[in-house]
């Protein structure tokens, strides 16, 4: 039983890597769309099974060498021997010293793309159709030497071989459009798709300019517009049309436009710009290289597009910001979900910070002097906040203010803003009287805690001998360190505190925002994330609520026993290598990836299927403050990937690299809880809107009801329960 599993698991693996070594000559990764091709390429039944064996035994081998069977299942060592394959029947007669020389043929080419891989790689850089190019040119440049491969002249394509094809029952049907009357454009764009699987059927071209404009319609735009800067060259210079159909060479303008357009770079305006703008260039890179090989009886095939491809990559890896040309942080091998993830994760984690510091306190302080204030907060220490506490007559005392313990901050508590090892401390300075200041010993009493990714923290004026941790003590977020003083240079009791890039103590500043804070008006706190408090801003922290927090504390290994409208499923959750947690359903293999920082729980991605119950809690819960803060709306977009109806994502997908004229808005609030100090249960209403070109779609409202044992969540026709 054992052995029977692990055969099926390798002829799984198999199936997908043939396939799929279809589906990457179109930079997909689309099952349905890679057999389409894979289909279309054997037509021409000589020329495709030529395809089609060379990649199995492309595939065997890398199985058999040991290579990784992730990546053999991605089909990206089969689809250089695709061309390999293909033009080896395609230029050659087959009998027993040809298949000798096409074995060889094969494993050249499979050595290739091993060996270019490994090194393009080390400069982030593809290998694209290197290996088949450089493979063709040592085919062609050795076959003269043996006497027993006969190639095939033009003349027995069009008689003896034009026979045979003719012979099958299939053949009528494929060309059933060869003489239709087409405009010259649209004419040569289907015979040079046709050509990719060299053969010259119309119908063949057609079929794959609908499997790629249902597959993507952004990757369907660029492919036409490589091919339609090359017809203009080629109109305006002169150039014979029919050579684009011949030797794959009308194919260097559609997978530039592919590759560039919609794949090595986020698609946008200024990438179609990059391929309508450089398509002259790819033309006359290929007539000049075509040119050099005249007379050697080799062709340059896709030669020109590898290079002019890896070497416009090269460049743009090698500037200091990514402008313009935004390369993709995950490749999806689906252009419309690279643009609507990419925006959003702009849009929501743009102006994010890894690294989220609280305020080093307890309960609302007013900041008294902030960020290039005027008294001390000057050049290169600027970037400070001095702390206070007032009253509600914005007094920083009560009675008459002379001494120190008439000050509300005096001896306060003190905590740390974060995670982190405490580097130095400073004990030695007595605390002034009022309106006194010590120069000599400046920042008075201090610590510096190291937060071990570079960022430093200072906080200064500390009452001394109030310290209650020691240097190289580890401290957690919110550990109390020391009380508020009035020690240095501080003529009334308050905090300083600065991020520095060094362990020193009075280095200079470095502006770096706190995490989340709530600043209080007069009306309903505002919620602050990711922004630096101004002066006279009365702040305090956003103290999570332990029953809301603890629900939605998915730590890696846990399982999650989960009904969806009666159906029951469960989850596990997970990380990945990337240390991103996520929650994967085995019945649905679909995988939300998540945060959950303390103060706020929210998705970040999610892929598998839009009926899941998992999709529902990804939509229902996308982003939650888990503070019992009731007046707080949390606003977020959700990505448009699995969001429009057909109809309107196709629209939209055309022009998503120019604008987006849709989008989906998420909101969330905290209802009611039944206890403010030790709620049982706390229910959240948020809706999901949805708007597309200026009107709006559809508007959902979630109901997610918390308590001690489970979450539930409902709509109108959901009813969905995590425990």
């Amino acid at each position: 039983m054992q052995h029977r599993s692990s055969l099926n698991s390798i002829a799984n693996l198999h199936l997908r890597a043939t396939y799929n070594s279809y589906g990457q000559i179109f930079f997909s990764m689309r099952g349905w769309f890679a057999v389409v091709m894979l289909i279309l390429s054997v037509l021409d039944v000589r020329i495709g099974l030529g395809g089609l064996l060379a990649v199995v035994i492309t595939n065997l081998l890398s199985h058999l060498l040991g290579f990784s069977k992730e990546k053999i299942a991605t089909g990206i060592y089969g689809f250089n021997a695709v061309f390999v394959g293909m033009s080896l029947l395609f230029k050659f007669y087959s009998n027993p010293s040809f298949w000798l020389f096409y074995l060889f043929g094969v494993v050249l080419s499979f050595l290739l793309t091993v060996w270019l891989e490994t090194v393009l790689s080390k400069n982030k850089l593809p290998v694209l159709t290197l290996p088949f190019v450089i493979t063709s040119f040592i085919i062609d440049l050795s076959f003269k030497s043996f006497a027993n491969i006969e190639l095939i002249t033009p003349f027995d394509r069009f008689t003896v071989l034009l026979a045979k094809q003719m012979s099958v029952p299939w053949y009528d049907w494929v060309h059933a459009l060869d003489h239709i009357q087409l405009p010259q454009l649209v004419y040569y764009y289907f015979k040079t798709l046709a050509s990719i699987f060299f053969t010259d059927s119309i119908l063949v071209g057609v079929m794959i300019c609908i499997a790629m404009l249902i597959h993507s319609r952004i990757k369907s735009t660029v492919a036409f517009l490589g091919f339609l800067f090359a017809f203009l060259v080629s109109k305006a210079v002169g150039f014979d049309l029919q050579q684009l159909t011949a030797n794959l060479a009308g194919t260097n303008f559609i997978f530039w436009g592919m590759a560039m357009g919609s794949f090595f770079i986020i698609p946008n305006l200024y990438s179609y710009l990059l391929v309508a703008g450089l398509t002259p260039v790819l033309f006359f890179l290929y007539a000049s290289i075509e040119k050099l090989i005249a007379g050697t009886g080799l062709s340059s095939y896709t030669l020109s597009f590898s290079v002019l491809a890896i070497l416009v990559i090269y460049v743009l890896t090698h500037r200091s910001f990514s402008k313009f040309f935004v390369f993709p942080l995950i490749q999806y091998y689906n252009p419309e979900k690279t643009v609507y993830k990419s925006v959003n994760f702009l849009q929501r984690f743009g102006n994010d910070i890894p690294f989220k510091m609280k305020l080093p306190f307890l309960g609302e302080w007013t900041v008294s002097q902030g960020y290039h204030g005027s008294i001390t907060h000057l050049g290169e220490w600027g970037s400070a906040l001095d702390f206070v506490i007032t009253d509600d007559n914005q007094k920083t005392y009560s009675g008459s203010g002379a001494g120190k313990d008439d000050y509300y901050c005096y001896n306060k508590p003190v905590v740390a803003p974060a995670d982190g090892y405490v580097y130095q401390i400073s004990n030695f300075t007595p605390d002034n009287e009022i309106n006194e200041v010590n120069t000599r010993k400046n920042w008075g009493n201090s610590i510096i805690i190291n937060h071990l990714n570079g960022l430093y923290t200072q906080l200064s004026h500390l009452k001394k001998d109030s310290f209650k941790v020691r240097v190289g003590d580890y401290v957690t977020k919110g550990t109390v360190l020391a009380t508020c003083g009035n020690s240095g240079r501080s003529p009334e009791p308050h905090l300083h505190f600065q991020v520095q890039l060094i362990p020193e103590i009075g280095a200079k500043t470095h502006p770096y925002p706190f995490g989340y804070y709530f600043e209080k008006t007069d009306d309903k706190p505002i919620l602050r994330m990711g922004e630096v408090p101004a002066e006279n801003a009365v702040v305090y922290n956003v103290d999570s609520l332990e029953l809301i927090e603890r629900a939605f504390d998915f730590m890696p290994g846990k399982e999650l026993n989960v009904t969806f409208n009666g159906d029951k499923v469960r989850w596990v959750v997970a990380t990945n290598e990337y240390n991103q947690s996520y929650i994967f359903c085995e019945k649905t293999k679909s995988t939300a990836y998540f945060v959950n920082d303390g103060t706020m729980f929210y998705f970040t991605d999610f892929e598998g299927r839009k009926s899941s119950a998992l999709y529902t809690f990804y939509r229902g819960c996308f982003k939650l403050l888990l503070a019992g803060e009731q007046s707080i709306e949390v606003k977020d977009r959700i990505p448009l990937s699995k969001e429009l109806p057909l109809a309107v994502k196709w629209l939209q997908d055309f022009i998503a690299p120019v604008v987006l004229l849709s989008r989906v808005r998420f909101s969330s609030r905290l209802s009611q809880f039944d206890n403010p100090f030790y709620p049982e249960s706390a229910q959240f209403v948020n809706r999901v809107e949805r708007k597309s070109f200026g009107k709006k779609q559809a508007t959902t409202e979630y109901r997610v009801a918390i308590s001690r044992s489970k979450i539930e969540i409902k709509t109108e026709n959901q009813n969905l329960c995590i425990e």
